[in-house]
């Protein structure tokens, strides 16, 4: 059951709140995860998008994709970046001292933190990165919640969407892994934010994650899949769990029209 006063996201899917219980309530840390191709970091945009145009102040933090990729992607499904206030810090020194200088008065603003330029410029050292080296180190997690941190203190920040912790596994070595994620999830939470984690699901993976611990620290995951029926294959989207709600575990088929998302047939043959 829905907790008391407490105040609720949209998924921005047609149809689709009401599987969660209502929709995604604040300062839960949820799993969107799913295989290549099913919309996750489309979904997760949107969500951040549509918030951002609500009054919310969204940050996106792109591990691999460049943010000129990212932007592009999200254009070609029809969302109307120019009506939000992006900005894009795709410089070591762009987030050492751009954050500084942003201001919490500016209306609908999106931050674009864009991790592949930035360890692009990394690895090719210059007189004017090497200072953000000390700032960028091998532990990305560290700088994550640094800067989720400095963010949410400037009050820049009340929705994060971290893409992806397949990525992060990948070019972090983490030690003790479910204690490490563990302090990257409670943190998120300590410092009040509402965090989307993108993660890619393959055939060898346990179960709703990478490597199986993720969905025992969650507050929710969204699975998204791809099926296949007399030879068409359709996208799909689930709650596996959302905690404080009564949200329903059925299957949904996913659509995009070239504007909006929809979930349909929630729990029912489609018509395909």
């Amino acid at each position: 059951m829905k907790m008391k006063n407490t105040k609720l996201l949209g998924s921005h899917i047609e149809n689709f709140d009401a599987a969660l219980g209502g929709g995604v309530p604040e300062g839960h840390i949820v799993l969107v995860y799913g295989g290549a191709g099913t919309m996750k970091s489309s979904i997760c945009f949107n969500i951040l998008f549509n918030e951002t145009l609500g009054g919310k102040k969204g940050v996106y933090i792109s591990i691999e994709q460049n943010s000129l990729s990212l932007l592009k992607q999200m254009v070609s499904i029809g969302i109307e970046i120019p009506k939000v206030n992006i900005e894009v810090l795709n410089g070591a020194n762009d987030v050492l001292k751009g954050i500084k200088k942003m201001k919490d008065s500016e209306p609908n603003k999106l931050t674009i933190v864009d991790f592949g330029t930035i360890r692009k410029e990394l690895g090719m050292p210059t007189k004017t990165t090497s200072k953000a080296h000390f700032a960028f180190s091998d532990d990305i997690v560290n700088t994550i919640l640094t800067i989720a941190r400095t963010l949410a203190e400037k009050k820049l920040c009340d929705i994060v969407v971290i893409d992806s912790l397949t990525a992060l596994y990948s070019l972090t070595e983490l030690k003790n892994p479910r204690s490490e994620i563990f302090y990257l999830f409670e943190y998120l939470r300590e410092i009040g934010l509402t965090a989307f984690i993108i993660s890619e699901e393959v055939e060898f993976d346990a179960p709703h994650s990478g490597l199986g611990i993720e969905n025992y620290l969650v507050d929710g995951i969204i699975h998204l899949h791809h099926s296949e029926r007399n030879r068409k294959v359709i996208r799909e989207i689930s709650v596996v769990k959302m905690r404080a709600m009564a949200c329903n575990n059925d299957i949904y088929s996913l659509e995009f029209d070239g504007k909006k998302f929809r979930s349909l047939y929630g729990g029912k043959v489609p018509l395909v």
